[in-house]
């Protein structure tokens, strides 16, 4: 059975139409405004809901919440990470502090500051013009010899001959001769005086090191750096610094700066002149490194029974 169709609707809204067709433009105008005024909140409330719909993403705060907690994560690793690195050279310094502690070193270093005498105190002394107080500081306790630095101390300090005499970080020479008072100064551009010595670059933090050789006073302000193989790259400006063990706290101390380097044909080894890194003549305070044995290696019982 077929359902009735309802024909009234359409036909009313039929003859409505043709209503307005008929009417005058101002009152259709009229009836026009007031219609979309009737139907703006509806069309209004569809609008608001159409953009809630748009911007309605269900999974979005999930995601973001998975993000975070990811993030969260990952942090928590490196931190974990960090401990345990921390933790790993702690141990490292505990294990060689306990190794220091039980066994330590035999022989002892430390630096010694002492002072340039000028020319005009020294020969004061040698006229007899400096006096002593009573102490009884004759003329021939003052050791002088020509060329060298003089300085206030001696044997009573704990100099001796051979120990190396630094101005900072840099290089003055050594201890030549020593009395009860004084003692003098051979410099590193003595002609006399070797060292062991080693090439190196500027770095961002430190020098990078290369060739080894052999550093010699050429007496006339300079010093040389010999025995660098012709294989090795040399290049002016590079730095010269001490070579060996017997280094202050281990870190090499700095001679000077290269300013020639020439390479004749065949031969076996560079020629290198070095500009001293300290003005010898302007030298005022010396610090003397200086080695004693430990005493509580020298001391400790059954020493001298082995």
């Amino acid at each position: 059975m077929r359902a009735a169709t309802n024909w009234k609707p359409p036909a009313i809204c039929l003859l409505v139409g043709l209503a307005l067709i008929t009417v005058p433009d101002p009152i259709a105008s009229s009836i026009r405004s007031h219609v979309i005024d009737m139907a703006r909140p509806g069309q209004q409330a569809v609008a608001e809901l159409v953009d809630r719909l748009e911007g309605w993403h269900p999974l979005e705060g999930t995601a973001r919440v998975a993000d975070n907690h990811r993030q969260d994560l990952e942090a928590a690793r490196l931190e974990i990470r960090r401990l345990r690195i921390a933790n790993a050279r702690l141990v490292e310094r505990a294990v060689a502090g306990r190794t220091d502690s039980s066994q330590p070193p035999l022989i002892t270093t430390d630096l010694v500051p002492a002072r340039v005498l000028g020319h005009e105190t020294i020969a004061a002394w040698q006229a007899g013009r400096i006096l002593d107080r009573g102490r009884g500081l004759p003329v021939d306790s003052l050791v002088v010899e020509p060329g060298h630095a003089t300085l206030d101390l001696g044997v009573d300090s704990g100099l001796a001959r051979g120990q190396p005499a630094y101005a900072g970080r840099r290089v003055a020479g050594r201890i030549s001769r020593v009395g009860r008072w004084t003692s003098t100064l051979q410099p590193l551009t003595d002609t006399r005086f070797r060292g062991l010595a080693r090439l190196a670059r500027r770095g961002r933090d430190r020098p990078v090191f290369s060739a080894r050789g052999m550093l010699e006073g050429c007496g006339d302000g300079f010093c040389r750096l010999t025995l660098v193989p012709a294989t090795e790259v040399v290049a002016r400006y590079d730095l010269v610094y001490t070579d060996g063990r017997d280094q202050p706290g281990g870190w090499p101390m700095l001679y000077g700066t290269v300013v020639r380097a020439e390479l004749p044909d065949g031969a076996p080894h560079w020629e290198i002149r070095i500009r001293p890194a300290i003005n010898l003549d302007e030298l005022q305070n010396v610090e003397i490194l200086t080695r004693t044995l430990n005493p509580q290696r020298s001391n400790s019982p059954g020493v001298l029974a082995q």
